[in-house]
């Protein structure tokens, strides 16, 4: 069975703290919730210091609760193969977030499916080929692909269904309340760009949290600093004359080194366009790639590789952008038979030799595709232990 091994007693022990002392933790109830901006599939990748991983959902029905979300990692190396990395114990139904803590270091949460209505934590040191349960968020994780990050100092900042951001001191402390989606509305900076929703939490390199979400209007995407004093301003990127003053989603928000990386999704409808914008002085100034024009397709997933950004679209064609100032590529088009795929069976993620692979997942097998001079040629496949009926 894939997920968290949590023993009956420790949950029961951690449940029982909670409703005493709340873990220093506040839920959203009462703050009231806007309206919810536009998201990705959990299906993404990223690399960090010592490989990339990958998560995606195998298995059958959901309605069944036989989807079980998976993790995968491939290692540093020309030559290196993806491994399943999953934690084991609990099912996984509803879905993995991943963030990097430095070297082989990975921390993974349990998205809340079924009776389950917190998201316990799990760490590896070792490229997640051993996880260890530690500790609980005593709320249901956001369904975003950009919901956990770490801090470089080790500490760890989540955003709730709820639409609250909440925050650690380092892994398997107690958590405190942050902010809520209503509180960040109520600044001056997000008021100027009419913040809808919070889509990503995630820290700077010198350790200042970082909230973004949808705007319906302004001249610069969401994306909120938080000041020593506890305020909320803006250092989300300027958008180009031609996009300004419509709606802007902030998709995705990573950090790899000392470099802030965000993917936009500017207007809405055929008119949407996508933006990479890029910060290495902690969002005080940003540059941005050119824009690529959607012309009606919806973006289903993205990855992080370094600087790159790679995104899939509902039409079936991946397309990436390497970096500041770059246009847009596209990929060749998905493999046949793969199209049709739900959006959390496929995602791109960074290659072993530079460039992108593509991961699609079927039932209980995992393929690895290499864009060839051809198109996609499926290079390597895993096959899966799937715990069929056993979340029923």
């Amino acid at each position: 069975m894939t997920g968290w091994r949590w023993p009956a007693a420790a949950v029961a022990t951690a449940l029982a703290a909670m409703a005493l002392a709340g873990c220093g933790s506040t839920r959203a109830g009462g703050t009231g919730q806007l309206a919810r901006p536009v998201t990705l599939s959990l299906a993404t990748s990223a690399g960090y210091p010592d490989g990339t991983w990958a998560a995606l959902v195998m298995g059958g029905s959901a309605a069944e609760h036989n989807n079980f979300w998976q993790v995968f990692v491939r290692p540093t190396g020309k030559q290196a193969a993806w491994r399943l990395a999953t934690p084991r114990g609990v099912a996984s139904n509803g879905g993995i977030a991943i963030t990097a803590t430095g070297g082989p270091s990975l921390v993974a949460s349990l998205l809340p499916s079924q009776d389950l209505h917190f998201s316990p934590l799990a760490r590896s040191t070792d490229n997640g080929a051993k996880w260890a349960a530690d500790g609980l968020l005593d709320a249901p994780l956001a369904s975003t692909p950009s919901a956990l990050a770490a801090a470089p100092d080790g500490g760890l900042i989540a955003l709730t269904r709820d639409g609250v951001a909440e925050v650690a001191g380092h892994i398997g402390g107690s958590w405190t309340h942050l902010a809520t989606e209503r509180s960040v509305a109520r600044s001056a900076a997000a008021r100027s760009c009419g913040l809808t929703g919070l889509t990503a939490a995630g820290y700077t390199a010198s350790g200042t949290v970082l909230l973004a979400g949808s705007c319906s209007r302004g001249s610069h995407a969401g994306i909120f600093a938080r000041e020593a004093g506890g305020s909320w301003v803006a250092a989300g990127p300027a958008l180009p004359a031609g996009l300004s003053g419509r709606t802007v989603d902030v998709l995705q928000l990573a950090r790899s080194g000392d470099t802030e990386t965000a993917l936009l999704q500017v207007g809405s409808g055929r008119t949407a366009s996508l933006l990479g914008a890029w910060s290495t002085s902690s969002g005080s100034s940003w540059q941005l790639s050119a824009p690529y024009r959607l012309a009606g397709a919806q973006p289903r997933s993205a990855t992080v590789a370094g600087q790159a950004l790679g995104v899939l679209l509902s039409n079936g064609r991946p397309v990436t952008v390497a970096g500041p100032g770059a246009a847009w590529r596209r990929l060749p088009a998905l493999p046949a038979g793969t199209a049709g795929l739900a959006a959390g069976a496929v995602t791109l993620a960074a290659g072993p030799a530079g460039g992108f692979q593509l991961l699609t997942t079927r039932l209980s097998k995992m393929s690895v595709w290499t864009a060839g001079s051809a198109g996609w040629v499926r290079s390597q496949v895993l096959k899966v232990p799937i715990p069929y009926g056993s979340s029923g």
